[in-house]
C-alpha cells in the first residue's frame, strides 16, 4: 500500500491542477457554446472522457464532444466541428476516428473536439464514437468515490509496462476497459489477484452476458451494449503481458512497475552483443508516410505480417517480429531460425498417374539438379536455389508482400542484416527489439 500511496501521490491532479483544470473545461465549453448560439446550430456540447468521470491523471486531456441530430450528414457535422475547431484551439490538427474532427490545446491542456450523433441508447449499430456519452454515463452513475484512485493506479500501471491505449499503435488497455475492470473487482489488487491467473480466452461481464459471439482471447462485454467486446483492441501478446506484470507486481511491488527506467540505447559492442545471441536478424526501412499513427500503424503491421509470412514460407523459421516508426522512417524486424537454406530443395509434383505429368516433365526434365523421379506416388525434382539469405529472398520476392496503401505509393525500401544493422538510425528499434527484460526489470 505504500507504494501505491506514493504512486497516487504523483499521478492524481494536485487542488490548483483541479482548478486550472475547472477553469479551462468551463470555459472551453462557454466558448464553444457561444459559437453555437450565435451561429443557431443544432448542438449540445458535452464533456466526457477521464476528466467527466474524475479518473484522470495529472495533465489530463480534455475531450469536448459536440452532439448532432442525427439528421444531420457525416460531412457536415464534421465540417461544422473542424470549422469552431481551427477556431479557438492552439495547433489545430485534423484527424479521423468514426467522424473527422480536431485537436489542439486550450489552456495549455491538449484537446479534442468530436462531433458525435445524439441517439437514445448505446446499443445497436452505432459508432463507438456516438456510444461514448453512454460510456461517460455509465461510470460517473457505477464508480464509487474511492474506486477512482484504483483506476487511477491501474492506467499508471498500465502506463508503466506498455499496454495503455486502445491505437493501434498500443493494442493495448483503454481508459474505459481500465474504469470497467475496477467496476468489476472492486479495486486494483483484486484485479491483479484474478487478472495473474488469466489464461486466454479470458471472458468478462458485469450486468449482462455477451448477446453474441467474440472471437478475441481476451473479452469484456461492455455493458451500455452486450454486443460490442470492450476489449477486442487488446492484443494477445499484450493480455500476456499484463498478467505476467500483475504476477510480478503481487510478488514484489515496486514504483518501477508504474515508472520504468527510459530504456538506454545500446553501444556498438551491446548490439553486436546481442545480435549474435540470434541466428539471423533482418530489418525492413520503409518511408516515413507522414500520416497519423492510426493511419500508418494498421499498414505497417499488416506489412510485417505479410514479411513474416514469406520468411516462414521460405524456411526461415521467423520468430519475433517487433514494429517501429518515428518521424524519419518505419521499420520491420523479424528474427530468423535459420540462417541460410540449403543450395537445393526437393521440388514436389503431381501424382504419378495425373494428367500434368507430362508438363511437369517438360518444365523440369534436364533443368533440375537431378532429373525427375517418382517417390511415394509423386513425381519430384531437386531444384537449386539462388537465394539462400532472407535479405536475397525478400529483396526477390518483396513485389509479393502486402503492402499496406501508403508503402504501395512510396516504393522506397533497405532490406538490412549483418553489419548494415549498426547504421545509428536503427539503434533506437533494435535496442527495443532485442531488449529481453520487462519495463520494471530495467
Amino acid at each position: 500500500m505504500k507504494v501505491e500511496e506514493k504512486v497516487l501521490g504523483k499521478i492524481t491532479p494536485s487542488a490548483e491542477e483541479q482548478r486550472r483544470i475547472g477553469k479551462a473545461v468551463a470555459e472551453l465549453t462557454e466558448r464553444v457554446g457561444g459559437i453555437i448560439e450565435e451561429r443557431s446550430l443544432p448542438i449540445t456540447p458535452i464533456l466526457v472522457g477521464s476528466i467527466a468521470k474524475g479518473t484522470h491523471l495529472t495533465n489530463p486531456d480534455i475531450d469536448l464532444f459536440l452532439m448532432f441530430p442525427p439528421t444531420v450528414p457525416k460531412e457536415e457535422i464534421g465540417r461544422i466541428d473542424k470549422g469552431i475547431g481551427r477556431e479557438i484551439l492552439d495547433k489545430p490538427e485534423e484527424r479521423y476516428a468514426e467522424h473527422a474532427y480536431i485537436s489542439g490545446h486550450w489552456q495549455g491542456f491538449k484537446t479534442d473536439l468530436v462531433p458525435c450523433y445524439k441517439v437514445s441508447s448505446g446499443k445497436g449499430r452505432i459508432s463507438a464514437v456516438d456510444r461514448t456519452p453512454f460510456h461517460t454515463e455509465y461510470v460517473i452513475e457505477h464508480l464509487g468515490e474511492g474506486q477512482r484512485d484504483q483506476v487511477r493506479l491501474l492506467k499508471q500501471f498500465a502506463k508503466g509496462i506498455g499496454v495503455y491505449g486502445a491505437e493501434a499503435k498500443t493494442q493495448g488497455f483503454s481508459g474505459y476497459l481500465c474504469e470497467i475492470l475496477i467496476l468489476k473487482f472492486g479495486s486494483f489488487g483484486e484485479l491483479l489477484s484474478h487478472a495473474k491467473r488469466w489464461k486466454a480466452p479470458v471472458d468478462l461481464w458485469i450486468e449482462v452476458a455477451a448477446s453474441k459471439k467474440f472471437d478475441e482471447e481476451f473479452v469484456f462485454v461492455d455493458p451500455v451494449d452486450p454486443s460490442r467486446n470492450v476489449a477486442s483492441p487488446v492484443s494477445p501478446l499484450n493480455l500476456r503481458l499484463f498478467s505476467d506484470a500483475c504476477k510480478a507486481y503481487e510478488k514484489e511491488p515496486d514504483e518501477r512497475f508504474f515508472f520504468p527506467k527510459a530504456q538506454a540505447l545500446l553501444s556498438d559492442a551491446g548490439l553486436k552483443e546481442a545480435l549474435g545471441k540470434s541466428l539471423c536478424t533482418v530489418l525492413i526501412e520503409l518511408p516515413a508516410l507522414g500520416v497519423v499513427d492510426d493511419v500508418l500503424w494498421p499498414q505497417l503491421r499488416k506489412t510485417g505480417v505479410s514479411v513474416r509470412d514469406i520468411l516462414e514460407r521460405e524456411g526461415f523459421s521467423p520468430s519475433k517480429l517487433s514494429l517501429a516508426a518515428d518521424g524519419d522512417m518505419s521499420i520491420i524486424i523479424v528474427d530468423c531460425g535459420t540462417a541460410e537454406l540449403p543450395e537445393s530443395y526437393i521440388h514436389t509434383g503431381p501424382p504419378a498417374n495425373s494428367p500434368e505429368v507430362e508438363n511437369f516433365l517438360a518444365k523440369w526434365k534436364g533443368r533440375g539438379n537431378s532429373e525427375p523421379v517418382v517417390k511415394k506416388g509423386k513425381w519430384q525434382v531437386e531444384v537449386g536455389r539462388k537465394e539462400r539469405s532472407p535479405v536475397e529472398v525478400l529483396e526477390k520476392q518483396f513485389g509479393e508482400v502486402r503492402l499496406g496503401k501508403g508503402f504501395r505509393k512510396s516504393g522506397r525500401t533497405a532490406i538490412v542484416s549483418g553489419a548494415g544493422l549498426m547504421e545509428k538510425s536503427y539503434r533506437k528499434a533494435l535496442t527495443a527489439h532485442l531488449e529481453k527484460r520487462m519495463p520494471w526489470e530495467r
